[in-house]
C-alpha cells in the first residue's frame, strides 16, 4: 500500500525521540530518554515533574545551550528545520527571532552591571539592526506592555531595582521583544507569590494571544499546569510516563506516577485525608 504523506503544515515545533547524555568517570549518565511531542501555534504545552525529571534538560537541548560535554540524539524541527545539531552561529540567530526562553531565575538571568533597557535593547538590536537609541525606545515601549509603569524612566535603572515579579516581567518583555515564534518558560513563576504568580500567568496568556506564539511551559505545579496548558508531559526520571489533553490528564490519569503527582495535591473539599508521599521509583521502564 501506497503510504500517504501529511498534506497539512509541519507544527511549530517538533521533538522526536529526543536523548540527552553525559560522560562522567563512571560511564555515561542518560538525563532524558526518547521523549517526543510537538507544539502548535498559539498552543501552550505543559511539561510537569519533580526536580530532577529531565524537564530542563529538554528545554536547554532545544534552545542549543547544553554544555559542551553532553551529547544528542533523535530530531528536533522549529518550523520544519531540523535544529539539532545546528552551528552555534546557526543557533544564535534563531535565539531570540525564532525561539526564546524565560528563565526560572531572573535575578541570575539577567546582569546586575547594565541597566535592564540596555539588556532588552541589546537583544533587539542584535535581530533587528538599527540603532541603539531606536532599541531603548523598543525596551521602553516592551517593559510598558508586561505592565512595568513608567517604563521610559524606569528603562534606565538596574535589576536590583525591581522587585522579583518586575524582574520576571522583565525577563518576558527581553524574550517578546523581537516576537518570536516559540517561547519556553521554564518555571516562571516558581519564586514568586500567588499574587505575583497569576498576574505574570495572565500576561504570559495575553501576550501569546496578540502574537500567536507556541509556548512550552515547565513547572513542578499542577495547578499552573492545569491553567495554561492545552496539552501535558508528565516526565519521570527523563522519561514521559503519560501524555494527553490538559483535560484527560487531570480527569483520568492512566500512569501510576501522574496519579500519585495529583494524589499529593492538597484538597480544601477534603481536610481531613491524609497527603500521599509520591514514589520516585514509579516509572514504566519500557
Amino acid at each position: 500500500m501506497k503510504k500517504v504523506e501529511p498534506t497539512g503544515p509541519a507544527p511549530l515545533l517538533e521533538v522526536n525521540d529526543l536523548t540527552v547524555s553525559f560522560a562522567a568517570r563512571a560511564g555515561t549518565t542518560t538525563v532524558v530518554h526518547g521523549i517526543s511531542f510537538s507544539v502548535e501555534r498559539n498552543q501552550t504545552v505543559g511539561i510537569v515533574g519533580e526536580s530532577g525529571s529531565g524537564k530542563s534538560m529538554t528545554s536547554l537541548a532545544i534552545m542549543g545551550l547544553l554544555p559542551a560535554k553532553s551529547s544528542t540524539t533523535g530530531g528536533i524541527k522549529l518550523q520544519g528545520e531540523e535544529i539539532l545539531g545546528a552551528s552555534e552561529r546557526h543557533l544564535r540567530k534563531l535565539r531570540g527571532e525564532k525561539m526564546a526562553m524565560v528563565f526560572q531565575d531572573p535575578l541570575s538571568s539577567l546582569n546586575p552591571y547594565y541597566t535592564v533597557g540596555m539588556q532588552i535593547a541589546e537583544a533587539y538590536k542584535a535581530h533587528r539592526g538599527g540603532s541603539m537609541r531606536a532599541a531603548k525606545l523598543v525596551a521602553a515601549d516592551a517593559m510598558g506592555r508586561v505592565g512595568i509603569t513608567d517604563a521610559k524612566r524606569r528603562v534606565d535603572h538596574y535589576p536590583h531595582q525591581f522587585s522579583g515579579g518586575m524582574r520576571q516581567r522583565i525577563m518576558i518583555a527581553m524574550a517578546m521583544c523581537c516576537e518570536p515564534d516559540l517561547l519556553i518558560a521554564d518555571e516562571p513563576t516558581t519564586a514568586l507569590d500567588v499574587t505575583v504568580q497569576a498576574q505574570i500567568l495572565e500576561l504570559m496568556a495575553q501576550l501569546q494571544d496578540e502574537s500567536g506564539t507556541g509556548m512550552v511551559f515547565i513547572t513542578h505545579d499542577l495547578a499552573v499546569v492545569s491553567q495554561v496548558s492545552q496539552h501535558v508531559l508528565v516526565m519521570n526520571k527523563g522519561r514521559v510516563v503519560e501524555s494527553g489533553s490538559t483535560e484527560e490528564i487531570f480527569s483520568n490519569p492512566q500512569d501510576v506516577y501522574t496519579q500519585a503527582l495529583l494524589d499529593a495535591i492538597p484538597r480544601i473539599d477534603d481536610p481531613i485525608r491524609a497527603l500521599k508521599k509520591v514514589d520516585t521509583g514509579l516509572v514504566n521502564d519500557k
